[in-house]
């Protein structure tokens, strides 16, 4: 793992995760350790302000995830330049370079963890437009 990522404001989105030098394709971006909350935790939490930081972690049982590090930050994109990959044995998401990707460039995931695959319940149930790309 060799990047220098660091967060700018995108505008239409906000902040943004970079990386001051490039990323390969099947790079790793990033490990990131999970605070995970209990189900008696969710309504409390989905009703916050940190709800849009959150990942199920397994949705039937309604727990949730915090994503330390960079984690809950990545803007999502239909056709994302990177993926992640949830360890929930470990409690850690790892995050990869689906492509290469430039030195300054945004750093995007797919919400839905599938590529080309919209998410737009994520963004309908709070009024965001969809952003494709």
């Amino acid at each position: 793992m060799k990047t220098a990522l660091y967060i700018k404001h995108v505008k239409g989105k906000g902040r943004g995760v970079f990386s001051s030098i490039p990323l390969y394709k099947d790079d790793l971006v990033e490990i990131c350790p999970l605070i995970v909350l209990p189900a008696a935790d969710f309504e409390a939490a989905i009703s916050s302000r940190l709800a849009d930081y959150f990942f199920n972690f397994v949705k039937e049982d309604k727990t949730l995830a915090l994503v330390l590090g960079f984690g809950s930050l990545y803007n999502h994109s239909v056709y994302s330049n990177a993926t992640y990959q949830l360890d929930r044995e470990a409690r850690v998401m790892y995050y990869y370079a689906l492509q290469d990707i430039p030195a300054h460039t945004e750093i995007c995931i797919n919400y839905s963890g599938e590529q080309g695959k919209e998410y737009r319940e994520w963004f309908e149930s709070r009024n965001i437009p969809l952003q494709s790309k």
